[in-house]
């Protein structure tokens, strides 16, 4: 089947967002038009969103209805997408313009790099890509340049709400697995499956698509990668799929995908593994069982949106393996001494009081005031100042507590995350291009005032 390789690159984007795909010929303009919504953070799929248009020398090909209607604008005739097929003007200009939300004018470069005779999928794929590209309705590229400054700085005044907003509108990485298994929704073409290397229209092994297999025998590292999708559903209660690939690619390699993500969840022998260390497999992320069983998954979601995440070395993460883990302090050695001596009503070591209550911490910090009252239920106090020293401390251990709603940040961590943080320079003396800016803006030197 003939088929054209594409490369789409955004305009005026540093560095360079960029994507490869490969779609059969035939392909109508708006068929174009959804697999470039596919393959980026757009949503113009299969429901308009914005308007898009491809301008040519003598024609304008748009969605637009103010500009159908007129026929005609700027001497050019204007042509509906749904009705011209792509394959006269990619292979006679070698480069498209697509045009996109004529309010942010976003600028994508379509470039055919490659004419082929042995595609036989009846709808594109995405071969490869680079970089996180933009979130709808950010301001064109201007604004997403700008738009990424600010999220990258954590003093920047919109630094939270510009989290929040950008992870409510589906700003994500790019995930090559995911993208194509919706591109299937591209269909236009009957796939020729005497020419794919297939068992029951799973894919085993193709040119362009790969294998659709997932053999978990594979797969390297497979208890490795079962403890970080554990140890980090204990540190933060939820987590995407895309972050536990993220962070586990940080610490090691060989680097994983989310093909081996998928081998290992799907797997019989891992599946156990996770249900007996209570984490639950739900579409695209990790749960721990007692946010499900408790029905506040769907608010923890809310409340940790747009907060960024506390991402330990390995050596930490992975003693968050034991979910009773915590950090200890100097705030929990005070208040351990103090159970040493408190007269009790219950018979609970002093380490099984720190564990449950750092537990408690961490996973319903927003119900602290039941869980303090809770705690000092347990015990015989002398006096009323008694009382208040220990809610004091109570208060200091909570501070300090890495909790769920902080997406593993402790509330002090978090509050000091946004403070600028001023360098004084002594007169005279030379800053480094990886010092701290003197500006206090928190950023290197090579990154703010010394570029």
């Amino acid at each position: 089947m003939k088929a054209y390789i594409l490369k789409l690159s955004f305009e005026g984007i540093t560095p360079e967002v960029w994507r490869r795909i490969i779609i059969p010929a035939g392909a109508t303009f708006n068929r174009l038009h959804e697999t470039i919504q596919y393959v980026t953070n757009f949503k113009s799929r299969m429901e308009p969103y914005h308007d898009f248009s491809f301008p040519m020398e003598d024609v304008i090909i748009t969605n637009n209805a103010e500009l159908i209607e007129q026929k005609e604008t700027d001497g050019k005739k204007v042509k509906q997408p749904t009705r011209i097929k792509i394959d006269p003007y990619i292979e006679k200009y070698g480069k498209l313009l697509y045009q996109y939300d004529f309010g942010d004018q976003w600028e994508i470069s379509v470039i055919l790099e490659d004419t082929v005779d042995d595609y036989y999928f009846g709808y594109p794929t995405l071969l490869d890509g680079g970089g996180m590209a933009p979130p709808e309705d950010v301001g064109g590229a201007a604004g997403y340049m700008e738009f990424l400054k600010i999220i990258h700085d954590p003093t920047h005044p919109k630094y939270t709400i510009s989290r929040e907003w950008a992870e409510r509108v589906g700003y994500k990485p790019l995930n090559i697995e995911s993208i194509n298994h919706s591109l299937k929704h591209v269909k236009f073409k009957k796939t020729e499956w005497e020419q794919i290397h297939h068992e029951n229209y799973v894919v085993l092994s193709d040119k362009y698509r790969g294998s659709e297999v997932v053999d978990a025998e594979k797969v390297a590292n497979k208890d490795l990668i079962l403890d970080y999708i554990v140890s980090c559903t204990n540190l933060y209660g939820i987590i995407p799929n895309y972050k536990v690939i993220h962070i586990y690619n940080l610490h090691n390699k060989p680097k994983i995908t989310s093909k081996d993500l998928q081998a290992i969840t799907t797997d019989a022998h891992y599946k156990k593994l996770l249900e007996e260390s209570n984490v639950v497999v739900k579409m695209d992320r990790f749960i721990h069982k007692i946010l499900e069983e408790n029905n506040i998954t769907e608010k923890l979601e809310q409340v940790v949106v747009g907060k960024p995440y506390y991402i330990p070395d390995k050596e930490e993460l992975l003693c968050y393996k034991n979910e009773l883990y915590y950090e200890e302090t100097k705030y929990h050695r005070e208040l351990g001494n103090w159970l040493e001596r408190a007269e009790s009503r219950e018979s609970k070591s002093v380490q099984e009081i720190l564990r449950e209550l750092s537990w408690k911490m961490k996973a319903m910090n927003y119900k602290f005031n039941i869980t303090m009252r809770e705690f000092l239920n347990q015990f015989v106090f002398a006096n009323i100042n008694e009382v208040n020293e220990v809610t004091r401390m109570l208060f200091s251990v909570a501070n300090v507590t890495r909790t769920w709603d902080n997406r593993g940040f402790t509330p002090k961590e978090l509050s000091e995350l946004s403070k600028p943080k001023p360098t004084k320079v002594a007169v005279g003396a030379k800053i480094g291009r990886n010092d701290p800016c003197h500006c206090g803006s928190g950023k290197k030197y090579k990154k703010c005032c010394g570029r």
